[in-house]
C-alpha cells in the first residue's frame, strides 16, 4: 500500500500555486498537473493527496512510461485465476488497491491511444471489471494526473483523445518552469541549500566549520544562479547544488564555494548548451545509437525496451531517438512493415509505435528527405 510523503512545506516556494493546489485538494476533484520535466509535479500530487480528506488512504503512483501495452489491463484493473495462461492467483490491480484513496498518473499523456477508452470508463463510473472476472466492482478513488506534454496539441494531432482529456482536464493546476520563478528564487535555492546540509554528515569526524556560513548561499552565489536558465529545473537545481556541496566537503571546505558553483554551472551549460567539443559529442551520440541499434538487430531486444523507455527518462535525446529510426528505415529501404520486424515490434503494437513517432513530431517522409 503506497504512500504519499510530500506535503506542502516540502515544496519550496510556489505559493500561489500551493494556495490553488490545497483549495483543489479539499475539495476532492480530479486534477491533471501540468509542468516540465523536473518542476516537481509528483511533489505537488502528494501533497495534494496529504492535505485532502484521503490523506490517511493509500496513495497509488502509476508510472505510465514503464507500462506495456499489452499489460495495462492486467496491471491497473487485475485478473482472475486462470483468465490466461499466467493467471495462477487472483491479482488485485493498481487502482483497486488505491480504493478509498488516491491514485496518480504519472506521464499519462504518454498512454497508448487503444488503452485510453478503457481508462475513461474507469474515470467515469468509478467501476472496473478484472480480466477473466464476471462482476464489476465500484472503487473510491480520487484520480490525480500529470504530464510535461501539450494534451491539447497531442488531442489536435489525433494522439490523446478528446473525451479523455475533456473529463481529466476539468481542474488543471500549471506549475511554472523555475526561469520563470525569479521573485522565489533566492528562497527555493536556499532551501534546498539548508536541506542538502542538514542531510549531510559533514559535521561528523571533527570537521567542524561554522555552521552558519556552510548553512547558508550569500548574495553573489545566488546570482550566479540566477544567471543561469535550468532547462531540468528544480530536479536540475538541485543536481547542482549537491555536487557542489559534496566537492566542497571533499576538499575539507577548504575551497572557495563560489569557485566550485561556478565550475558546476559552466559543466551544466557545457553538457546542455555548448558547442565547444559539439562535434565529438555528436560522434559519441551516433555510436550509443549504433550500439541500441545493435542490440535490437543482433540480440533480439525490443524497441519499447531498448529505444522507448531511456527517450522517457530522458536518458536519450530526440535526435539520438530520430538517427535510430533513421538507421532502422535505412537497413529495411524505408520499409515501415519490416522496421517493425527489425525493432522487434509485434504487429499490434503498429498503431501504438505510429502514435508515439507522431507525438514526438517525426515524420517518416521528413526523415527520408533529411537523410
Amino acid at each position: 500500500m503506497g504512500r504519499a510523503k510530500s506535503k506542502w512545506d516540502d515544496i519550496f516556494g510556489y505559493e500561489e500555486v500551493k494556495k490553488k493546489a490545497n483549495i483543489l485538494a479539499i475539495k476532492e476533484v480530479d486534477i491533471l498537473i501540468i509542468g516540465e520535466s523536473g518542476v516537481g509535479k509528483r511533489l505537488f500530487a502528494e501533497a495534494i493527496h496529504s492535505n485532502s480528506p484521503r490523506h490517511d488512504k493509500p496513495f497509488v503512483t502509476i508510472e505510465i512510461p514503464s507500462i506495456p501495452t499489452h499489460l495495462f489491463e492486467s496491471e491497473l484493473f487485475g485478473y482472475r485465476k486462470g483468465s490466461f495462461t499466467d493467471a495462477k492467483e487472483d491479482k488485485v490491480g493498481l487502482i483497486e488497491s488505491a480504493d478509498s484513496g488516491s491514485v496518480f498518473f504519472d506521464e499519462i499523456g504518454d498512454l497508448a491511444y487503444d488503452c485510453q477508452i478503457k481508462l475513461l470508463r474507469v474515470i467515469e463510473e468509478k467501476k472496473l471489471r478484472r480480466i477473466g472476472g464476471n462482476k464489476e466492482k465500484t472503487v473510491d478513488v480520487r484520480f490525480i494526473f500529470a504530464t510535461n506534454r501539450d494534451l491539447w496539441k497531442s488531442a489536435s494531432a489525433g494522439y490523446f483523445r478528446e473525451d479523455l482529456l475533456f473529463r481529466i482536464g476539468r481542474h488543471v493546476l500549471e506549475i511554472p518552469p523555475l526561469r520563470e520563478r525569479e521573485s522565489d528564487f533566492p528562497e527555493i535555492t536556499r532551501r534546498i541549500w539548508k536541506k542538502i546540509v542538514d542531510d549531510s554528515e559533514c559535521f561528523m569526524f571533527n570537521k567542524q566549520p561554522e555552521k552558519c556560513c556552510i548553512s547558508s548561499l550569500n548574495d553573489e552565489e545566488i546570482k550566479v544562479l540566477l544567471d543561469y536558465h535550468f532547462p531540468g529545473n528544480i530536479r536540475q537545481l538541485e543536481s547542482v547544488l549537491e555536487r557542489t556541496f559534496i566537492s566542497w566537503e571533499y576538499s575539507f571546505f577548504k575551497m572557495a564555494r563560489l569557485e566550485i558553483l561556478m565550475n558546476e554551472i559552466e559543466k551544466e551549460k557545457r553538457r546542455w548548451e555548448g558547442k565547444a567539443g559539439e562535434a565529438k559529442e555528436d560522434d559519441g551520440g551516433k555510436k550509443n545509437c549504433r550500439l541500441l541499434f545493435d542490440h535490437m538487430t543482433k540480440r533480439g531486444q525490443n524497441f519499447w525496451e531498448i529505444v522507448y523507455k531511456p527517450y522517457i527518462k530522458h536518458e536519450i535525446a530526440k535526435k539520438e531517438l530520430k538517427e535510430i529510426i533513421l538507421l532502422g528505415l535505412e537497413e529495411t529501404k524505408w520499409s515501415l512493415k519490416n522496421l517493425l520486424r527489425v525493432f522487434n515490434i509485434r504487429e499490434g503494437e503498429y498503431k501504438k509505435f505510429i502514435n508515439f513517432l507522431h507525438g514526438q513530431g517525426i515524420k517518416i517522409r521528413e526523415l527520408k528527405r533529411q537523410s
